[in-house]
């Protein structure tokens, strides 16, 4: 029975080992909210500062929300508030894609999710409503253009920043936003 379960804690760490393999390091471009699932209703798991390096696990196959790895946190965030660094400047995960970033699609089963991640989190006792909501598109989002894309193609009146960099160890710094 002890090897059972030794060989049974090998193949999870094997299998924790390979996602953490194809995560993409990245950084939030924001102050931003991590969900429990892929939507605005699902709660809040953390709110990452701006600038926190980040580990993306996956994304939804239309690039809308992401699976987000955060210090000891796992949860969706917005993909336009995920950004990735590129030759010493940094692009936004929209601007230029998951295949570009090697960031595999994946998909969302509330059950299956809450029961890896938030075993014993305040709001895993209300967890039957989460399995049975709806994911809904994002408000405003629709699938990514097919080739080359234009920053900011999903949003209107978009302007990409200019001048930003990959933040350094400590701390980042946005041109033209007072960090009070």
């Amino acid at each position: 029975m002890r090897r059972l379960a030794f060989v049974g804690a090998l193949m999870g760490a094997t299998l924790i080992g390979a996602v953490s393999a194809q995560a993409a390091p990245g950084y939030a471009t924001t102050d931003v909210n991590m969900r429990t699932g892929p939507d605005t209703e699902f709660p809040s798991v953390e709110i990452i500062p701006e600038g926190s390096s980040v580990e993306v696990a996956g994304c939804l196959d239309d690039e809308s929300w992401c699976d987000v790895i955060a210090g000891a946190n796992r949860g969706w965030v917005f993909s336009e508030y995920l950004a990735f660094d590129r030759g010493g400047s940094y692009v936004l995960l929209p601007d230029v894609g998951i295949e570009t970033l090697r960031i595999p699609p994946v998909k969302f089963t509330a059950a299956d999710y809450w029961q890896r991640f938030y075993v014993g989190r305040p709001w895993y006792a209300d967890r039957a409503r989460w399995i049975a909501f709806d994911v809904h598109p994002r408000h405003g989002w629709h699938r990514p253009p097919a080739g080359p894309r234009v920053p900011g193609w999903w949003r209107g009146g978009y302007a990409a920043p200019t001048g930003m960099r990959p933040p350094p160890e400590h701390g980042w710094h946005r041109p033209g936003r007072d960090r009070r």
